[in-house]
């Protein structure tokens, strides 16, 4: 990057681009810096004679100039962007879903069955209390909620 004050800007053509028509523009520097410079506005602001302009030059046969883009400066603070929870419950939803595909292959489950065993998965990843029904050798189903009934 370069610093120098513009000490001419002469208009030099146009040409035809794939960003549609661009004007061309001699851009001449007071260091002797000289090149062309393309823009898609006729009345380009970029360079201004008498103003200090920061820019790059490319030398050579054809040379060029262009403004110089700064990248925002960090303060060296992070930024800590919070993903929306819900985000967060829809990929819960998603890997449980898939588990619950896997869990029913070649059991013949119903898709009705494949949700019911998803959202089972999702309330246990999402720390809600359930209700873990074992099915004991002799067909009988025992709950461990330690209810009476």
């Amino acid at each position: 990057m370069k610093t120098d004050k513009v000490k001419r800007v002469t208009a030099n053509g146009t040409w035809e681009g794939k960003f549609g028509m661009m004007y061309k523009f001699e851009v001449e520097f007071e260091n002797g810096d000289c090149g062309e410079y393309s823009s898609k506005s006729q009345e380009q602001t970029k360079f201004v004679e008498g103003q200090n302009a920061d820019y790059e030059f490319t030398s050579g046969k054809f040379p060029k100039v262009k403004p110089f883009y700064a990248p925002p400066q960090s303060n060296g603070q992070s930024f800590n962007y919070k993903k929306d929870d819900n985000v967060q419950h829809l990929i819960v939803r998603q890997s449980s879903l898939k588990a619950a595909v896997d869990y029913c292959r070649g059991s013949n489950c119903s898709p009705e069955e494949v949700c019911e065993n998803a959202q089972l998965f999702v309330e246990w990843v999402m720390g809600k209390k359930m209700d873990i029904i074992n099915e004991t050798t002799n067909g009988i189903k025992e709950s461990n909620n330690d209810l009476p009934f």
